[in-house]
């Protein structure tokens, strides 16, 4: 962070906050701030047309703009942006409810000095940052239970992850939907998936084969769930307390 510099955007119109808040910022040694000035909210957009800003301070009290519009009207029109709020005293709940809309915080005029503005800015920075990359991973793995489900449909065939040690099952949605069976059954013990089993004695045998066969394995069952016929059920073992498989349609 030595060598950092962060673009700052102040919305304010008062000419002593303003100078006030240039000042504490100018102090900064690390990281340093490369600050920006909008009096009011049309001089703002003009600036955040033409620039990306890493961290947006504004007052809620504009010449033309007053309130919580202020920022709901600026995030509508430049959402994902780190916006934190000034108020003044008597705005101290108007400053909590700027964080519903969207705020990553708010400070209280008069009651920060540089050193507490600049370390709620960085503390401000850094979760917004986090918190993009949680999104990102979260989208990916989004993405990723996409593209599994609609290769599970595209097969006809669901997924099913036993845990040994716990000897319990997971099902994936689809098989669930192929069984018939309710979305609270995803994960369900061992001992109770066999009894929707016609011939459970034979499954035991067959998973006992894994461990001494290896590799991929192939066997048929009769669900009590799944009426229209058999099933294959395809067994890979990937350790000694996990084994993964496949149920589809014989």
């Amino acid at each position: 962070m030595n060598n950092q510099e962060l673009k700052v955007l102040l919305i304010e119109d008062n000419p002593g906050d303003a100078f006030l808040i240039k000042f504490y910022l100018g102090e900064s040694m690390s990281p340093k701030f490369n600050f920006f000035h909008g009096e009011n909210m049309k001089m703002a957009n003009e600036l955040m047309s033409k620039n990306n800003f890493d961290i947006i301070l504004m007052d809620l009290n504009l010449p033309d703009s007053v309130g919580l519009d202020t920022i709901k009207k600026l995030l509508e029109k430049y959402p994902n942006n780190l916006v934190i709020v000034l108020t003044g005293l008597v705005d101290e709940k108007v400053g909590l409810e700027t964080v519903r809309f969207g705020a990553q915080d708010f400070l209280v005029k008069g009651k920060f000095d540089g050193k507490v503005l600049i370390s709620s800015i960085m503390f401000a920075f850094e979760r917004f940052n986090l918190n993009k990359q949680l999104s990102s991973v979260s989208s990916e793995l989004n993405k990723g239970e996409e593209r599994f489900s609609n290769i599970e449909k595209l097969l006809n065939a669901g997924y099913v992850e036993a845990d040994i040690s716990k000897r319990v099952l997971y099902l994936s949605n689809h098989l669930l939907k192929l069984l018939n069976m309710p979305q609270e059954k995803q994960y369900i013990t061992i001992d109770e998936n066999l009894q929707y089993i016609e011939d459970p004695e034979q499954v035991r045998k067959d998973v006992r084969a894994i461990w001494e066969k290896g590799g991929i394995q192939q066997v048929t069952f009769r669900h009590k769930l799944y009426p229209s016929g058999p099933l294959y059920f395809r067994w890979y073992m990937v350790d000694e307390n996990k084994i993964i498989g496949t149920v589809f349609p014989a």
